[in-house]
């Protein structure tokens, strides 16, 4: 992100989220303060340390792709340990730092000249495209660090990145490429449709008479309990702003100037005009669109100075020009929600309900034969098809292909007996088939696969690209395991 696509987020936050994120935030982790050999490590690969922030920027990010999953929903304890997130994201950093250390014994040593020419390419530390010196201080300092770990990171960084372009560089026949081609030209296409059997769940009727019976028996009420407390971070409503604002960039030396033309506008603004003064005005990229609408944020999500205007704001007011390090903002506050703490006498039933979902397998299996024989009597038609998306919650990618060596080119995966299984009839079809699988079942109706445009050469190259990434990443998953064999890894028990 440059620095003309910022939104009055707080720098430090932009910056952790973007690229470093060295803010230690609040994690407890199981036997840390007992740590004495490494106090700011988990885990130590051959010399290779793994930082507590790297582990908790990479923890995170598995939450983050979990909470995907779960519809943006908390995952609670349990989960956690069900998807084993934890010992996942130190699998990760222990596979990166293994990477390091193949770079070290194939000679990848960064010069100083590589590790600040890294530096200065970042947009973070840039002002009007240039380098800022002040820029990079500042933003370090705001992230408690000093400029030698900063270099430790770009260092590691580029040992990464060049030992991992060494796998793409490796040779490769041009028969080899011709035979896989060849595979790839047996496609068919298809309409795919894929039932997703925890949404079809979701749909269970509950009645009022079955919630009553489950809460009055003690140990469901306490399950309900139990579930209540680990989600109600996530009930709870946090006190929020729904605001636009205006931005004018300052870079230092041009604060005078823009305090002036601001306090200029804010005189012409009002309610009615806001909008579309902030669309010919605002400096913010994304503003320049959508008339500087910031959306609903919490307390928090802001940098302090716009954090503090905002929610000292009443609904329906502008304010004065306020300064920040971004510059100096307006902001029209249209609207707010106190803060309100989730109880259980208000969630009670529908967590009840959730749990007596749970245990209704047979309904639910008779739901979902129920739903695949509609999808496979509507499989030619996207029209029908679209009729049960909202009523079953389906994922439906109509005129898809499929070829033998890739499987479908959309976003729902087939698997590798899914596909044996459709291209036994060869490449000249019209059928229907239903793979019931542990969480979903996917129905593909498949024809004739329609190719009259002969394959460009660009597309082939594109294969070819796409084949060699693959066989690289192969490749260094192979050395990288027997390296593990011979590098002794230390856990320090944080898990």
């Amino acid at each position: 992100m440059s620095e003309n696509e910022t939104t009055p987020k707080k720098s430090s936050s932009i910056f952790v989220t973007i690229f470093i994120g060295l803010i230690v935030v609040s994690f407890m982790f199981t036997g840390y303060q007992s740590m004495t050999t490494s106090p700011n490590s988990v885990a130590k690969v051959g010399s290779e340390l793994v930082s507590i922030e790297d582990y908790q920027r990479e923890y995170n990010r598995q939450l983050e792709f979990y909470r995907g999953l779960f519809g943006g929903k908390d995952l609670t304890t349990q989960q956690i340990q069900q998807f084993r997130i934890k010992e996942t994201a130190l699998r990760n950093l222990i596979q990166l730092k293994l990477t390091l250390i193949l770079g070290d014994k194939v000679g990848v040593i960064p010069s100083s000249e590589e590790v600040k020419a890294e530096i200065k390419k970042l947009p973070y530390f840039q002002v009007n495209g240039q380098f800022s010196i002040n820029r990079y201080k500042d933003l370090l300092a705001a992230n408690r660090m000093t400029p030698t770990q900063f270099e430790e990171t770009i260092t590691n960084q580029v040992r990464g990145t060049t030992t991992d372009a060494l796998f793409t560089s490796m040779p490769i026949s041009e028969s080899y490429f011709k035979d896989i081609n060849k595979f790839k030209d047996q496609k068919i296409q298809a309409n795919i449709v894929e039932i997703d059997k925890e949404a079809l769940r979701k749909t269970l009727p509950v009645s009022k008479e079955e919630i009553t019976k489950y809460l009055a028996d003690e140990t469901n009420s306490n399950r309900v309990s139990s579930l209540f407390n680990d989600r109600k971070s996530s009930l709870d409503q946090k006190e929020q702003v729904k605001a636009r604002h205006i931005l004018f960039k300052t870079d230092g030396k041009n604060d005078k100037q823009k305090l002036k033309a601001i306090t200029t506008l804010r005189k012409k603004l009002t309610k009615k005009n806001f909008i579309s003064q902030a669309k010919k005005h605002t400096e913010e990229e994304a503003g320049k669109a959508t008339g500087g609408d910031l959306k609903w944020f919490p307390r928090g999500a802001m940098v302090p100075e716009f954090d503090k205007a905002a929610f000292s704001m009443k609904p329906g007011t502008i304010s004065s020009p306020i300064k920040s390090s971004f510059g100096y903002h307006i902001i029209f506050v249209e609207d707010k929600k106190e803060e309100k703490l989730a109880t259980l006498a208000e969630h009670k039933d529908a967590l009840a309900s959730e749990l007596i979902r749970n245990t209704k397998n047979t309904e639910l299996e008779a739901l979902a034969k129920v739903a695949t024989e509609e999808v496979v009597k509507a499989s030619s038609s996207t029209r029908k098809l679209n009729k049960l998306k909202k009523k079953y919650g389906l994922k439906i990618e109509p005129s898809k292909e499929i070829n033998k060596l890739d499987g479908s080119t959309g976003q729902i995966q087939l698997e590798a007996a899914n596909l044996t299984e459709i291209f036994k009839s060869g490449i000249d079809q019209d059928k229907v088939y239903t793979f019931d699988r542990a969480s979903n079942i996917v129905v593909v109706k498949s024809s004739k696969f329609d190719n009259k445009d002969k394959t460009s050469s660009e597309e082939i190259e594109e294969a070819n690209n796409s084949l060699k990434n693959i066989l690289s990443r192969k490749l260094k998953q192979d050395i990288l395991k027997d390296l593990e064999a011979s590098v002794t890894v230390k856990d320090f028990g944080v898990l």
